[in-house]
């Protein structure tokens, strides 16, 4: 799958996304993605593969959305740690 980390993409919604952060979580890459015009819209997609495209899906899941919002938030302060 392509890496996607700190690249700009365009959701179906038309709407533009920061990618911030990406991780694997049994064998899914999700991705965490920012709003370019609004700073408050922030979600987490997977990552899939459709006719050779990269296209990404929000997580409607509530129990994954926790598990990775907390591995999300993991990686986040080891990486705020490491630069401090």
């Amino acid at each position: 799958m392509d890496r996607l980390e700190y690249e700009l993409v365009t959701l179906y919604n038309g709407k533009q996304y920061f990618v911030l952060d990406s991780l694997m979580h049994e064998y899914d890459i999700y991705d965490l993605v920012l709003n370019v015009e609004d700073e408050s819209d922030i979600k987490i997609v997977k990552q899939e593969i459709k006719n050779g495209k990269t296209v990404l899906n929000d997580v409607k899941d509530d129990y994954l959305l926790k598990t990775l919002s907390a591995m999300f938030k993991e990686k986040i302060e080891a990486k705020q740690n490491d630069i401090n």
